[in-house]
């Protein structure tokens, strides 16, 4: 594909506005008469743009044809459906990767297709790449997804849409989403680059029994929460995200936490808005697990996590900053060496200050280790982040699959915490520290928000 044909708008958005952009699932199919026509006349005019600039030699078989016009109906519909998101200015990403693609209505070849005509044709607007990054408790794991670019409806595609009376605001009205192509369990692998600087990630194609029997787990729990009463735009629904199935001692033990994949991410979404949530129009309670992961580093060698003490607290240093350095250590697997970036520009934006400038990193670190010797047990790859979120979620794997068969009792996820509906706080709450309890033998201080 020559990119030099495509119109490429990253210039004069805002970092904030790109970096707000939520990912195409690819998967809208239409629903009404509307829909249907106007898919059939994007498909038509697609077809003759590519007859002018890029003459097939054959025409494409019935079966290629099909596949052709559901991957204009998916790609269409979601570009206008994102038009509606102005935190984004109506930007949505989608990575190149070819396993995570084939779960969808787009292929990669019609995505290549599609991604070329389209920006031709004014219907879309194109950044540059960029690369999507894993993150562990906000800093860089140093993992990159494979890369992406964030796309944008135009206002001719746009308007013309509207000539079928479909609008960002009624699509869900015309087309509907068909969400049974999409796993509810993601594997993906891990591989340094030559450079030694970072590692690089892409979805992997598993299957078998176990790979199966975390499906049927994942889905269990997508049917508890479908029957919640949450009050949310759209059914919540999570996938499981395992790391590193490329790793030979890989047994679905490594990752594996659960992230929304319905459009309204309530992961996403500040502690103060997640408070304004309900079930059933009656008020949530979100319970929060202190401090989940050095707990569980504690528990994994055999020791207690003192709960009575602050375990971030270090006389002179600002919480936040050294919870900030905790997970960057653990995200890492080892000692820093430098202050890590998300850490450095949270601190500036509110001080305005460096943070490398208030406090000397080594003597911090020093202060923390003497504080918690098991930091000294972290080892990348074996004993790091993948590890403490694989234990970390297999406890809520177990308090959300039990309060729903147990107790008829949905909650939403969030990493380290649960929403539920202020009602059953106890229940959820006894369920989450038994969950806890019953894998490590000592239980957690969980906290009520």
């Amino acid at each position: 594909m020559n990119t030099d044909t495509l119109r490429v708008t990253a210039l004069g958005h805002s970092r904030d506005h790109l970096e707000a952009a939520r990912m195409a699932e690819f998967v809208f199919v239409p629903k009404t008469d509307a829909a249907r026509a106007l898919v059939a006349h994007l498909t038509a005019i697609t077809l003759d743009h590519e007859a002018k600039v890029k003459p097939r030699n054959r025409k494409r078989q019935a079966e290629a044809q099909r596949s052709f016009t559901g991957a204009v109906s998916a790609f269409a519909a979601d570009l206008i459906h994102h038009a509606r998101f102005q935190e984004a200015e109506g930007f949505f990403y989608r990575s190149y990767d070819k396993e995570a693609l084939g779960q969808t209505f787009v292929s990669v070849r019609c995505f290549e297709q599609l991604l070329q005509f389209w920006a031709e044709m004014g219907l879309m607007e194109v950044t540059r790449f960029f690369r999507v990054r894993e993150t562990w408790e906000g800093e860089d794991t140093g993992t990159g997804f494979g890369r992406a670019r964030r796309f944008r409806a135009t206002a001719e595609l746009l308007s013309l849409a509207e000539g079928f009376g479909i609008t960002p605001d009624t699509l869900k009205d015309h087309f509907q989403k068909e969400t049974g192509r999409l796993s509810p369990v993601t594997v993906r692998s891990e591989v340094a680059n030559r450079h030694g600087t970072g590692v690089t990630s892409a979805n992997m194609r598993f299957a078998g029994p176990k790979y199966e029997a975390e499906v049927q787990r994942v889905k269990e729990i997508n049917a508890i929460l479908g029957q919640g009463g949450f009050d949310l735009a759209e059914t919540p629904r999570v996938y499981r995200l395992f790391s590193r199935g490329n790793f030979h001692n890989f047994d679905f033990n490594m990752g594996g936490r659960l992230y929304c994949c319905s459009e309204d991410d309530w992961q996403q979404r500040p502690k103060e808005d997640r408070a304004l949530i309900t079930c059933r129009g009656e008020p949530t309670v979100e319970l929060d697990v202190g401090s989940s992961h050095l707990f569980i580093l504690y528990a994994l060698h055999d020791l207690e996590l003192d709960t009575d003490d602050d375990p971030y607290f270090l006389p002179g240093v600002e919480r936040e900053v050294v919870k900030g350095l905790f997970a960057a250590m653990t995200g890492k697997g080892s000692r820093l060496t430098r202050f890590p970036k998300k850490l450095s520009e949270d601190y500036m934006k509110p001080t305005g200050r460096k943070i490398s400038t208030v406090y000397k990193l080594g003597k911090v670190l020093d202060a923390l280790i003497a504080k918690h010797p098991i930091l000294n047990k972290l080892k990348k790859g074996s004993m790091d982040w993948a590890r403490l979120q694989y234990e970390e979620s297999e406890c809520f794997m177990e308090c959300l699959t039990r309060l729903g068969h147990d107790h008829g009792v949905a909650a939403l996820p969030v990493f380290d915490s649960l929403i539920v509906a202020k009602q059953h706080r106890d229940v959820a709450l006894t369920c989450l520290v038994e969950a806890y309890g019953n894998r490590f033998g000592c239980l957690p201080e969980v906290r009520c928000k």
